[in-house]
């Protein structure tokens, strides 16, 4: 299994937002060196992190996003359904065909989705002139 990657076309613009999404595909690929190793104990113990490391990223990301005048309801109320799906997806895994079709669903649906979203917020930073990835 191919492990995940943050593509330079997904960066957002804002150091933090990026760290972050970085430190979140790096607890994946840890959870994806443990599926090769077949061990599924130590996946859900990943997850786990993975599903702290991203509510704590959304409470920051929104901050960030208020503090550039950029709020859009919608984005809370996404924030939460992505959590809940999150939960759900994480919370049944107890073998490695469980956790494979987990990483498959995070790698080609989930993951990428999160991330665009994220992408109207590097416009926004763009349109007024803040955007540390593009100088």
């Amino acid at each position: 299994m191919n492990k995940f990657e943050l593509s330079p076309a997904f960066l957002i613009g804002h150091d933090d937002i990026d760290s972050d999404h970085a430190e979140l595909i790096k607890i994946l690929n840890e959870m994806t060196d443990s599926f090769m190793a077949q061990d599924t104990k130590r996946c859900h113990e990943i997850w786990q992190q993975f599903c702290a490391k991203l509510n704590q990223h959304f409470i920051d990301e929104a901050k960030v996003m208020a503090g550039f005048g950029y709020t859009e309801e919608k984005e809370n109320s996404d924030h939460q359904k992505i959590l809940a799906h999150i939960d759900t997806l994480g919370g049944q895994e107890n073998t490695l065909e469980d956790w494979k079709n987990c990483l498959f669903e995070m790698r080609n649906e989930f993951l990428s989705w999160i991330l665009r979203h994220d992408l109207k917020f590097s416009e926004h930073l763009i349109t007024i002139g803040y955007n540390q990835a593009r100088p």
